[in-house]
Protein backbone atom coordinates (compact mmCIF):
# COMPACT_ATOMS: atom_id res chain seq x y z
CA UNK A 1 0.00 0.00 0.00
CA UNK A 2 1.53 3.31 -1.06
CA UNK A 3 2.11 6.05 1.50
CA UNK A 4 -0.63 8.29 0.03
CA UNK A 5 -3.28 5.59 0.65
CA UNK A 6 -2.00 4.98 4.20
CA UNK A 7 -2.15 8.71 4.84
CA UNK A 8 -5.78 8.88 3.60
CA UNK A 9 -6.78 5.92 5.81
CA UNK A 10 -5.18 7.58 8.84
CA UNK A 11 -6.89 10.89 8.09
CA UNK A 12 -10.31 9.16 7.87
CA UNK A 13 -9.68 7.40 11.19
CA UNK A 14 -8.72 10.69 12.83
CA UNK A 15 -11.92 12.35 11.51
CA UNK A 16 -14.04 9.49 12.90
CA UNK A 17 -12.27 9.66 16.24
CA UNK A 18 -12.75 13.43 16.36
CA UNK A 19 -16.50 13.03 15.68
CA UNK A 20 -16.69 10.34 18.37
CA UNK A 21 -14.99 12.63 20.89
CA UNK A 22 -17.36 15.49 20.02
CA UNK A 23 -20.35 13.15 20.49
CA UNK A 24 -19.02 11.93 23.87
CA UNK A 25 -18.42 15.51 25.02
CA UNK A 26 -21.91 16.55 23.97
CA UNK A 27 -23.37 13.53 25.78
CA UNK A 28 -21.46 14.36 28.97
CA UNK A 29 -22.60 17.99 28.91
CA UNK A 30 -26.20 16.85 28.33
CA UNK A 31 -26.09 14.45 31.27
CA UNK A 32 -24.62 17.13 33.55
CA UNK A 33 -27.22 19.68 32.45
CA UNK A 34 -30.08 17.25 33.06
CA UNK A 35 -28.68 16.34 36.49
CA UNK A 36 -28.43 19.99 37.51
CA UNK A 37 -31.97 20.71 36.33
CA UNK A 38 -33.47 18.59 39.14
CA UNK A 39 -34.95 20.85 41.84
CA UNK A 40 -33.37 20.92 45.28
CA UNK A 41 -35.57 19.04 47.77
CA UNK A 42 -37.24 21.32 50.29
CA UNK A 43 -38.33 18.59 52.67
CA UNK A 44 -36.86 15.30 53.82
CA UNK A 45 -38.72 12.54 55.63
CA UNK A 46 -36.56 10.22 57.69
CA UNK A 47 -37.06 7.72 60.49
CA UNK A 48 -33.69 8.63 61.98
CA UNK A 49 -30.57 10.59 61.19
CA UNK A 50 -26.99 9.91 62.27
CA UNK A 51 -24.22 12.40 61.55
CA UNK A 52 -20.74 10.91 61.66
CA UNK A 53 -17.21 12.24 61.77
CA UNK A 54 -14.71 11.52 59.00
CA UNK A 55 -13.70 8.23 60.66
CA UNK A 56 -17.31 6.99 60.73
CA UNK A 57 -17.93 7.52 64.45
CA UNK A 58 -21.48 8.68 65.20
CA UNK A 59 -21.43 12.25 66.61
CA UNK A 60 -25.10 13.31 66.46
CA UNK A 61 -28.08 10.94 66.47
CA UNK A 62 -31.72 11.91 66.03
CA UNK A 63 -34.75 9.69 65.91
CA UNK A 64 -38.05 8.41 67.24
CA UNK A 65 -38.39 5.69 69.85
CA UNK A 66 -40.56 2.99 68.27
CA UNK A 67 -41.76 1.70 71.68
CA UNK A 68 -43.15 4.90 73.19
CA UNK A 69 -43.13 7.44 70.34
CA UNK A 70 -40.67 9.77 72.05
CA UNK A 71 -38.39 11.92 69.92
CA UNK A 72 -34.79 12.73 70.77
CA UNK A 73 -31.42 14.02 69.74
CA UNK A 74 -28.09 13.03 71.27
CA UNK A 75 -24.68 14.58 70.86
CA UNK A 76 -21.91 12.03 71.25
CA UNK A 77 -18.25 12.34 72.15
CA UNK A 78 -15.39 10.99 70.02
CA UNK A 79 -15.94 7.49 71.48
CA UNK A 80 -19.63 7.41 70.52
CA UNK A 81 -20.87 7.95 74.10
CA UNK A 82 -23.90 10.22 74.51
CA UNK A 83 -22.88 13.35 76.45
CA UNK A 84 -25.88 15.64 75.80
CA UNK A 85 -29.37 14.32 75.10
CA UNK A 86 -32.72 16.05 74.74
CA UNK A 87 -36.12 14.92 73.72
CA UNK A 88 -39.86 14.80 74.21
CA UNK A 89 -42.32 12.03 74.92
CA UNK A 90 -45.77 11.47 73.41
CA UNK A 91 -47.42 13.42 76.28
CA UNK A 92 -45.48 16.55 75.33
CA UNK A 93 -43.06 16.50 78.26
CA UNK A 94 -39.47 17.30 77.36
CA UNK A 95 -36.08 17.23 78.92
CA UNK A 96 -32.36 17.76 78.60
CA UNK A 97 -29.61 15.64 80.16
CA UNK A 98 -25.89 16.33 80.38
CA UNK A 99 -23.91 13.18 81.10
CA UNK A 100 -20.39 12.20 82.07
CA UNK A 101 -18.06 9.93 80.11
CA UNK A 102 -19.77 6.80 81.50
CA UNK A 103 -23.17 8.09 80.27
CA UNK A 104 -24.44 8.74 83.81
CA UNK A 105 -26.66 11.82 83.96
CA UNK A 106 -25.18 14.71 85.96
CA UNK A 107 -27.51 17.58 85.06
CA UNK A 108 -31.17 16.99 84.26
CA UNK A 109 -33.72 19.60 83.23
CA UNK A 110 -37.22 18.93 82.10
CA UNK A 111 -40.93 19.14 82.44
CA UNK A 112 -43.40 16.50 83.48
CA UNK A 113 -46.93 16.10 84.80
CA UNK A 114 -45.90 17.63 88.16
CA UNK A 115 -44.15 20.67 86.68
CA UNK A 116 -40.63 21.58 85.57
CA UNK A 117 -37.35 21.20 87.36
CA UNK A 118 -33.58 21.01 87.39
CA UNK A 119 -31.56 18.30 89.10
CA UNK A 120 -27.80 18.27 89.74
CA UNK A 121 -26.42 14.83 90.58
CA UNK A 122 -23.15 14.65 92.50
CA UNK A 123 -22.32 18.27 91.82
CA UNK A 124 -21.09 21.03 94.04
CA UNK A 125 -22.01 24.63 93.57
CA UNK A 126 -19.28 26.99 92.45
CA UNK A 127 -19.76 30.71 92.40
CA UNK A 128 -18.43 32.30 89.25
CA UNK A 129 -17.60 35.99 89.60
CA UNK A 130 -19.36 38.37 87.27
CA UNK A 131 -17.33 39.77 84.44
CA UNK A 132 -16.07 43.30 85.23
CA UNK A 133 -17.86 45.90 83.22
CA UNK A 134 -15.91 48.21 81.00
CA UNK A 135 -15.87 51.83 82.11
CA UNK A 136 -18.27 53.99 80.16
CA UNK A 137 -16.67 56.62 77.99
Amino acid sequence: MPIEEKLEVLQRQIRRQRLGLYAMGFGLVSVLALGMAEPIPKQMTLESLVITSKDGTARIAMGTNEKDGGVGIAMLDTKGVARIAMGTDIKGDGGLAIMDKSESPKILMGSGPDGAGIMLIGAGLTEVPAMPQEPKK
